[in-house]
């Protein structure tokens, strides 16, 4: 099959205010990434809650992301791109000053996981779409993603060195409070986007209920099973008074085999309405796109370090290695000054190497990071320690995060630009999701049960399978009996010694899951199809083989 996209317009030099507006929403959507892991000891400390409860907020931003992208990047196709992504960077405006303002963790969660998950919804997909549209340039639309990676790179930069600083010596709503006028000046620099053409259709309400329950259940049941279990229920689930636990399997397991049915019910629901004429939630010709779908795919499974990367990796310097959060923030820092130099180069790399060579020369570069940050990964390692590896890591990490949208939609045609786009931020926000719902939970789940079994051993108590698992999660829900607690600060006076050993182990048994990711990520990149660039009438075409 031989697709080909005609990219006119290479003789002029477009401006680069558009590029710049779409690339704010993602600085947005990065600083929030990038933050909130750094202010978990405020947060907690604040609002007296739980490192699981922030995690928890992460992941319900996901959820409700993730079931809304879809249908965020179908009403950029029935209303005009730029107008769903005005209304979006609003409703990002709204949802930061709640955030900021909050008093307390319930409203927290209102503005930071509900009302951004729908302004990113709707902002992110016809950001993407945009920078398509307002460069038709091949050339100038691979600087073009370049900058909306560098705009990533730079908030990740610089966004968790100031919310270290202001959680240290200010309030951590500060950094909220200034990404409003972030907002503004996205709004200002909005009008010079070109609008995309409209089509004339009705939304697709069950698609979209359906896409939402489909992608929502296994996001929920991401979140549910590191404390609940993944197959067989560990603990009772409760709905109201009534535990919920048919054939003894964990609400995961249900969850995730709804996600299945809700699934094929969405896909054949699309298929029977695009046959009759009618206009679905997205088209399945997305999938003729060999090159649209392998890269989803890969995208989908490498975003599960997106967000794993910026959760596990300052929560384990901080409740590990001890970390401050100015610290923490510097190693996080360096992360994205590795992935900033990477996507300044990956516009130019993009037109030198094959797609498919460049997603894996560039995801080797990650594993490698990683493997080195397993290898100095100790209670005593250092800020150097941390960093370089982390440096590492971001050259890979800038170059896939950069391109990986420019490779997934420049060969569809513009009228299902909208909705793969829409597809596409789906797929990765299920797997940012599932990076810090299933990720986070696999080191908070390893480190408790490894800080239970060390204790165990030194106090000399031989227990059985049933009261270990007894014993995890009465640690785990602060309710160990008087007499435990005192046998444990008799025998067992270096817990805290204990702990921090038992978070190192969890945390590189974590890593070598994420290169296990990485790894497949690679092989899965093999499949992306060959690229020739030619230049036909001096307008660049590229041809998919």
């Amino acid at each position: 099959m031989n697709t080909t996209v005609d990219t006119t317009g290479a003789g002029t030099q477009a401006s680069w205010l558009p590029a710049i507006a779409a690339a704010l929403i993602i600085v947005l959507v990065a600083m929030d990434l990038f933050m909130t892991p750094i202010a978990t000891s405020a947060l907690t400390e604040e609002f007296d809650t739980s490192s699981a409860m922030v995690q928890s907020a992460i992941a319900l931003f996901s959820l409700i992301l993730a079931g809304l992208c879809i249908l965020g990047g179908k009403l950029g196709d029935l209303y005009g791109k730029k107008r769903v992504f005005q209304v979006g960077l609003i409703l990002y405006g709204i949802a930061a000053l709640i955030t900021a303002l909050a008093p307390n963790m319930i409203i927290l969660i209102a503005g930071f996981s509900v009302v951004r998950a729908v302004a990113v919804a709707l902002a992110v997909p016809a950001s993407v779409a945009l920078i398509i549209a307002n460069y038709d340039d091949q050339a100038q639309r691979g600087k073009a993603f370049a900058l909306y990676g560098v705009g990533i790179m730079v908030s990740g930069l610089l966004a968790p060195v100031l919310m270290g600083f202001m959680a240290d010596k200010l309030s951590w709503r500060v950094p909220f409070g200034l990404e409003v006028l972030i907002v503004l000046v996205a709004l200002v620099l909005a009008r010079f986007m070109r609008e995309t053409a409209t089509v004339k259709a009705k939304v697709d309400v069950l698609g979209t209920v359906l896409a939402f329950l489909a992608v929502g259940t296994i996001v929920l049941g991401g979140m549910l099973g590191g404390v609940y279990g993944w197959v067989t229920a560990r603990r009772p689930f409760l709905i109201g008074d009534m535990p919920f636990n048919p054939l003894n399997l964990s609400p995961t397991a249900v969850l995730l085999a709804a996600s299945v049915f809700f699934t094929a019910w969405m896909l054949n629901h699309g298929y029977r309405k695009e046959e009759r004429g009618g206009t679905p939630l997205f088209s399945l010709t997305l999938f003729d796109n060999r090159t649209f779908a392998v890269a989803t795919v890969m995208a989908g499974v490498f975003f599960l370090l997106n967000g794993a990367l910026p959760f596990v990796v300052p929560v384990f310097l901080q409740e590990a290695v001890e970390f401050d959060g100015a610290q923490t923030g510097t190693v996080m820092m360096v992360f994205m000054l590795g992935a900033m130099i990477a996507s300044l180069a990956s516009g130019q790399l993009v037109h030198r190497m094959q797609p498919r060579l460049l997603m894996q020369m560039a995801m080797t570069v990650v594993a490698v990071g990683l493997l080195w940050l397993f290898i100095v990964t100790a209670p005593t390692m250092t800020v150097v320690d941390g960093a370089l590896p982390m440096f590492v890591v971001g050259l890979g990490f800038g170059v896939v995060v950069t391109q990986v949208p420019n490779v997934q939609l420049s060969t569809l045609p513009a009228a299902l630009q909208g909705e793969g786009s829409g597809l596409a931020e789906t797929v990765k926000a299920v797997g940012v999701g599932l990076g810090t719902a299933v990720i986070g939970s696999v080191m908070f789940g390893l480190s408790l049960v490894g800080m239970v079994d060390m204790v165990v051993e030194q106090v000399g108590e031989k227990i059985t399978v049933k009261e270990r698992a007894e014993l995890i999660i009465q640690v785990e829900d602060e309710t160990i009996p008087e007499d435990v607690e005192e046998l444990v600060a008799t025998k067992a006076p270096n817990l805290m010694e204990l702990t921090r050993a038992a978070y190192v182990k969890a945390f590189q048994t974590t890593l070598g899951l994420l290169i296990g990711v990485v790894l497949l990520s690679i092989l899965i990149a093999s499949f992306i199809p060959r690229v020739e660039v030619e230049e036909v009438d001096s307008h660049k075409r590229m041809a998919v083989v």
